[in-house]
């Protein structure tokens, strides 16, 4: 049981080492020699060999806590990175769409500057005709109120 947490341990250290790049303290060959005494250079061995592969399993926990960390993070983000990308391209849509907007409103202004335009002349050319006829019916009026003489009927005195 032991030799598969420290395998699946070491595992996972060596993915986050290749992911991570991070310097992981070395361990020394395991000792060969036996150990009967406290002190001395076998003792020295197992205890350095022990203080070793104690820090590295150290190590290869806190790089998986940290992956763990990440990929937790990364979960928790994800729905919010969505909607981020939603709401984007929500207001890209939003921003073409009064693009438009503003381009038809030129075109109608335009189109009702010509039509005003239009009906200004069409204005000018009916006053300018109905003046004329005024006038040419003025005209014909005093042409022949002169032709006409007003005499005042003389008086007839009664007996």
């Amino acid at each position: 049981m032991r030799h598969a947490l420290w395998i699946l341990l070491l595992s996972f250290g060596l993915v986050a080492i290749a992911q991570d790049n991070v310097q992981l303290t070395p361990v020394p060959p395991k000792p060969t020699c036996t150990l009967i005494f406290k002190t001395g250079p076998c003792a020295d061995m197992w205890r350095n060999y022990q203080q070793a592969l104690l820090q590295r399993q150290r190590e290869e926990i806190q790089l998986y806590v940290n992956r763990q960390k990440e990929l937790a993070s990364s979960a928790a983000t994800a729905p919010l990175q969505q909607q981020i990308a939603d709401l984007s391209k929500l207001v890209s849509d939003q921003q073409g769409q009064i693009k438009k907007q503003q381009e038809q409103m030129q075109a109608d202004t335009a189109t009702a500057l010509e039509g005003k335009s239009a009906a200004h002349r069409e204005g000018l050319w009916q006053g300018s005709g109905i003046g004329a006829g005024a006038m040419l019916l003025l005209f014909l009026l005093i042409r022949l109120g002169r032709n006409f003489t007003i005499t005042k009927k003389s008086q007839v005195t009664a007996a």
